[in-house]
């Protein structure tokens, strides 16, 4: 067990754990209008978990999650986020222009 965590970078172990803490204020202040913003740094922390999995089996099947999941899940998740942040920020303004206050 020893030599399996030996393969471990401590880098990444960093980030891993700096990635799990950072879960917590994500999950506490979850709101459902910043859903993909939750969903984006999900992916960030499986992206590390399999980042460190990978050095201790199956290093194809991890790297591949860690790429796929890890950066290219939260790159889209993050672009839907403001896409659809912007979305209702314009359609809020548009209802202030539409009825203004007498």
């Amino acid at each position: 067990m020893a030599l399996a965590l030996s393969a471990l970078e401590p880098g990444e172990l960093i980030l891993l754990t700096i990635a799990v803490v950072g879960l917590v204020p994500v999950l506490l202040g979850y709101k459902p209008e910043a859903k993909w913003f939750a969903v984006g740094y999900g992916c960030i922390v499986v992206g590390t978990l399999a980042t460190n999995l990978e050095a201790l089996a199956f290093n194809t099947a991890f790297n591949f999650l860690e790429h796929s999941v890890g950066l290219m899940g939260v790159g889209i998740a993050f672009a839907y986020a403001t896409y659809h942040r912007r979305q209702r920020l314009l359609a809020q303004s548009d209802d202030e222009i539409e009825s203004p206050e007498v």
